[in-house]
């Protein structure tokens, strides 16, 4: 059997050098072995529960029964169909998925689907889909936010992401977050669309207002201005609804989603839109298309998942989570001078800190509690706290012991000497709101 040095070098040596020490520093040096709903454990046998869950790819925990099952099956008699012919497998998904948006006081609802293998391909589409409808080429977007790492995706997220490739793609108009509830400030007669991640992720999980989403709804349907959202991390039941846009009683014209639709056994993403759009196929209906995308492997499993987060049950119990964590984190934050608070709708999370050295350490603390978990890339005075929506009361309960251990254990770093940190001892965004 393979020695966990010799996997160490072959990683090193054939897909990361770089990645190595930063692993090291953060107390990232798992390599997966065993995995099974909550939990990870490493090749020695170490548990660890999965707060990370790859942005939402493990909403299901991991290895589902109902999900593993329904793969299965599917292998039985499937393979990933051809994306030119009609697929019973890929209609009836795109069914439950234009149903599952629902519809909004004002009448508006989805209307149709293109499948695609990952999050940012889906992103790619809905910007080409955007610019393509309305004949337009300016898109706004949130500074500090993040879609992909693929080429139009990219270019809609921070600078970080086009800048280290020298790419530089026009159109993309980046916009502050305090300034998106006069959003309408920065249309002209070439703005295509805003898009937004219903709640932005990376850039720490702030809660956009709900009057703030209203107010950028009316205005962009008042400017014949798209509204694109991202609902790759927070969507298929995360926020304790099926959409996190649900929240906000809105209907985007272009929803995006993916990670969590794999039900974390087999790629697939998805860009909903609007019934009115579909006139850009009109001319070429062959215009578009993927080749692994909605495969119909990867659509067995999204049934599941679809099924589930539609489930009221289902998402009672993401509720009733919720509120746990809430509670529990408020209560440390009142006995803690290093606890400022939860972010959170449902259980898109994120612990905030009172300062980034202080953040940092306690995800090392985390990590080596046996809690896998990351700080937010684009603002790090906080922490990703994401478990499975599947986690019983019990378990989290476990967890958050094993969290207010690792908040009295941390002792906060000089970040000066850490090479990754070297260049921002500050959170770039302050949280506004918490909750809606």
């Amino acid at each position: 059997m393979i020695s966990r040095s010799e996997i160490v070098e072959q990683h090193e040596t054939y897909l990361s050098k770089h990645k190595i020490p930063l692993y090291s520093e953060f107390g990232w040096e798992i390599i997966e072995g065993r995995r099974e709903g909550v939990f990870l454990w490493d090749l020695d046998g170490r548990r660890y529960f999965d707060c990370h869950v790859c942005g939402g790819v493990y909403n299901m925990g991991h290895r589902n029964r109902k999900v593993v099952d329904a793969v299965m099956r599917a292998l039985g008699h499937l393979d990933l169909g051809n994306h030119h012919l009609i697929s019973t497998e890929r209609s009836q998904l795109a069914k439950k998925l234009v149903l599952s948006a629902g519809e909004a006081s004002s009448g508006e609802h989805m209307g149709r689907v293109v499948f695609a293998s990952g999050g940012g391909e889906a992103m790619d589409f809905a910007f080409k889909m955007a610019k393509g409808f309305t004949g337009k080429s300016k898109i706004l977007c949130l500074e500090g936010g993040y879609h992909g790492h693929t080429g139009l995706s990219m270019g809609a997220g921070d600078e970080k992401y086009t800048k280290a490739w020298n790419y530089r793609p026009e159109g993309f108009v980046k916009v502050e977050y305090e300034d998106l509830s006069r959003i309408e400030d920065f249309f002209d007669e070439d703005t295509a669309a805003v898009s937004l991640e219903t709640i932005p992720a990376t850039l720490g999980m702030n809660i956009i207002p709900r009057d703030v989403m209203q107010h950028i709804r009316k205005v962009t349907r008042e400017h014949g201005v798209l509204l694109v959202l991202d609902e790759i991390q927070t969507g298929c039941g995360r926020s304790g609804k099926t959409w996190a846009f649900q929240h906000y009683d809105i209907m985007p014209d272009i929803f995006a989603t993916g990670k969590g639709l794999s039900g974390g056994i087999y790629p697939i993403a998805a860009t909903l839109y609007r019934d009115e759009m579909e006139t850009v196929f009109e001319k070429n209906p062959m215009i578009h298309f993927s080749s692994f995308g909605g495969s119909e492997i990867g659509c067995a499993a999204a049934e599941v998942v679809i099924d589930h987060a539609t489930d009221a049950g289902f998402l009672a119990h993401v509720n009733a989570l919720s509120s746990y964590f809430r509670e529990a984190v408020n209560d440390l934050a009142a006995r803690s001078n290093k606890v400022a608070g939860l972010r959170q709708i449902g259980l898109f999370q994120a612990i905030e800190f009172v300062d980034v050295a202080t953040c940092i350490a306690t995800v090392r603390r985390l990590n080596a509690n046996g809690v896998f978990c990351i700080f937010s890339n684009n603002d790090r005075v906080c922490v990703q706290f994401m478990p499975p929506l599947t986690m019983t009361l019990q378990e989290a309960g476990e967890l958050m012991g094993l969290v207010r251990l690792s908040v009295d254990e941390a002792e906060p770093i000089d970040l000066a000497s850490s090479d990754f940190f070297r260049t921002q001892t500050q959170a770039r965004v302050r949280n506004v709101q918490r909750q809606l």
